[in-house]
């Protein structure tokens, strides 16, 4: 049941319109800070700001927010916070501001993922539902990658964080629009679990759930690998492509398909796949490393896009399904808050590893990406040997 359909379809058009700005700033802003003059290891350095205040927020503001019972508040601050960041990022070129500043912007980015908490509430964990809040994420994923690389052809990459700032600003109005609902999902939910045989009620006792731990340490490894190559992808693209539409289609083209499985897959997911689905997934993360490696032209990226495309919908879908499932109003905002930590400690301790590589092999990106290609086989083997989704 929906308890909410104005809600529910402000927060896809909300998910859409931060993911759009997102996408091109974590796509764009290392060939931004080349721009600027920054050398390859300290701009790889400086790209890990955004995973570090990733992991380290999203589990508090998933804890507060299930205490006071408030997502709206933490919302409407982030989506806000943002878009003061993206007015300042465009005001400055100083390196000392802008590292600052992406702090910052990664600090209010963590309380907008409440967004994915909230929707899975007001549409009760229907998997199919959940699935739209996936395509949505990764339908401004395609259309930022794009707009991103037609605009850095058309206009130079000097003034990027304009365009960031113009697409951000109408997602201001969207959120003043969002009802949290909050009396209504309670009401529900103690309704709902009065019917089962243990008669628990939310108010009264904390719930007992088991939630396999296997599932951190599989985001944890596979961004470890995967994430601190992706902002590196255009450069490396650049090296063999003609022009930014190019590289951006390629960009773009990973996040459509992934809006189309996305779909897909919430209508065929259930406990007897979840296991597989996230197997698989990791795998693909694998062959995708290897593949962005030994790529040169513009057919044999375009291949591999599709490797990795499947790769983030199997996994990511699989684990925010079995997350949504077994939790409540009263701990979800913090189980999806471990699941937030677990990708972006990944991308920040990998990107760290891989700044350190790339200093002691003269940034030659391709040697240090072989070293990323075994993380991803790791939460493969970890999945098999100890997830059980029942």
């Amino acid at each position: 049941m929906i308890l909410s359909k104005k809600s529910i379809i402000l927060i896809l058009l909300s998910v859409f319109i931060i993911n759009t700005a997102a996408i091109i700033a974590y796509t764009y802003v290392p060939k931004y800070l080349l721009f600027l003059g920054i050398e390859k290891p300290l701009m790889q350095l400086i790209i890990t700001i955004f995973p570090l205040t990733a992991f380290v927020f999203p589990p508090f503001f998933g804890f507060y927010s299930d205490k006071i019972q408030n997502r709206y508040i933490f919302i409407l601050l982030g989506t806000i916070g943002i878009t003061f960041a993206y007015f300042f990022l465009f005001l400055t070129k100083n390196l000392i501001l802008i590292v600052i500043l992406l702090f910052i912007f990664g600090f209010f980015m963590a309380s907008t993922t409440l967004l994915m908490t909230l929707f899975a509430e007001l549409v009760e964990n229907d998997k199919t539902l959940i699935s739209y809040f996936n395509a949505s994420v990764v339908a401004g994923w395609f259309v930022g990658a794009q707009s991103g690389g037609i605009y850095i052809d058309l206009y130079t990459i000097e003034h990027i964080f304009l365009l960031i700032l113009l697409i951000s600003l109408p997602n201001i109005i969207l959120v003043v629009f969002i009802k949290e609902k909050r009396s209504l999902i309670l009401e529900r939910y103690n309704r709902n679990e009065e019917k089962n045989t243990y008669n628990l009620v939310l108010n009264n006792i904390e719930e007992e759930i088991s939630i396999s731990k296997s599932i951190y340490y599989g985001l944890f490894f596979r961004n470890f690998s995967i994430k601190p190559i992706m902002p590196i992808l255009v450069i490396i693209m650049s090296f063999y492509l003609n022009n930014d539409i190019e590289i951006g289609f390629l960009i773009g083209i990973n996040f459509l398909l992934q809006f189309f499985q996305m779909l897909l897959i919430g209508k065929i997911i259930n406990n007897k796949n979840l296991k597989p689905f996230m197997i698989i997934g990791y795998i693909l993360s694998s062959i995708a490393v290897f593949g962005y490696i030994i790529s040169s032209n513009f057919w044999s990226y375009l291949l591999f896009q599709f490797f990795v495309s499947f790769s983030y919908s199997m996994h990511w879908a699989a684990t925010i399904t079995y997350i949504a499932q077994k939790t409540s109003p009263k701990n979800k905002g913090k189980y999806m808050g471990y699941a937030n930590t677990s990708v972006f400690s990944g991308s920040f301790v990998g990107g760290l590893l891989f700044s350190l590589l790339l200093s002691a092999f003269n940034s030659d990106y391709y040697i240090v990406m072989y070293f990323m290609i075994i993380f991803p086989a790791i939460s493969a083997f970890i999945i098999f040997a100890k997830f059980k989704p029942n």
